[in-house]
């Protein structure tokens, strides 16, 4: 009936929005009386979920002179809203369609290692090819993840599981299905720990394999405990499927150059020479170990 003043429309701007108690939804009604916009027309805006004019589930807009009235929507929790708008004049609610407030997207500050299922923040000394798992909270529960930099560290698009490549820094980026984004920082590691050759070689070789790399042999048997401790047997990973052994060079010292020998460690077994109080150790000109080197 054009005679009484009544809604013709119901707009929302958007269908789902932030449960962060700022980020709204913008609806617009239009009024008309007598096939003309109506100026100055009290349109009362009501709301099953969530506040609108920023406290409240009820709120009385004026219409402007194109017989429009705006109302904006908020939630600070997670759930589905209806808005609806009556005149005085027609005792009928239009209702929009029903939109969604979704948690605020995070990405958890810890992340899962993969080889030793250990929670925590990410290790500053890394294995090439080490992975570990973030874990993305809020948003409507459907994830796509991307790296910055893929060449320091890939992501798998789906799952949120990261591969770190070489040392360096990346951002890693989660994307929600309802269009919010979250950002993990990976940071350069203090070391990096990595294996330069697909064999066993003399400790000579391994020496200068490291140094081209711009990268030095383990100080100690300690620095590749430390890795192992953090990431588990290095096999637990992709990088170095079906290795039985990686046996690894250590640095001699002084006592050990005029013996020939010297220690080593296996980043898959954790074996040890010396060990079990035998002082005996690995003789450096034979191919007995691989050259993993410290950056």
């Amino acid at each position: 009936d054009q005679t009484k003043a009544s809604i013709t429309e119901i707009k929302a701007d958007k269908t789902t929005a932030k449960a962060n108690g700022s980020d709204a939804i913008t609806y617009i009604v239009k009024v008309m009386k007598n096939n003309q916009p109506e100026a100055n027309h009290s349109v009362t805006f009501s709301t099953n979920f969530g506040n609108l004019g920023g406290n409240s589930n009820t709120q009385i807009v004026k219409t402007d002179k194109d017989g429009r009235a705006t109302v904006k929507l908020t939630s600070g929790v997670a759930g589905n809203a209806v808005v609806s708008a009556k005149v005085s004049e027609v005792n009928t609610e239009v209702k929009a369609p029903e939109v969604k407030f979704f948690s605020v997207l995070s990405i958890d500050s810890n992340v899962s290692i993969i080889g030793t299922s250990a929670n925590g923040a990410l290790p500053n000394i890394w294995l090439r090819y080490g992975q570990f798992k973030l874990t993305a909270k809020g948003g409507d529960g459907k994830y796509q993840w991307r790296s910055q930099d893929p060449s320091v560290a890939s992501v798998d698009a789906l799952t949120g599981r990261v591969t770190l490549l070489k040392k360096g820094t990346t951002t890693i980026e989660v994307v929600s299905g309802d269009n919010q984004t979250a950002m993990y920082t990976i940071n350069t590691p203090t070391k990096f720990i990595s294996v330069e050759t697909q064999n066993k070689v003399v400790y000579s070789d391994a020496e200068a394999t490291c140094r081209m790399n711009n990268a030095r042999l383990p100080s100690s048997t300690s620095e590749l405990k430390d890795v192992y401790n953090k990431w588990g047997a290095a096999n637990s990973y992709e990088g170095y499927k079906g290795k039985k052994t990686i046996t690894a060079w250590t640095q001699q010292t002084e006592d050990d150059k005029q013996k020939g020998w010297t220690s080593t460690f296996d980043i898959v077994t954790k074996n040890e020479i010396p060990s079990n109080g035998s002082n005996s150790k690995v003789h450096v000109n034979k191919a007995n170990a691989f050259a993993v080197c410290v950056r």
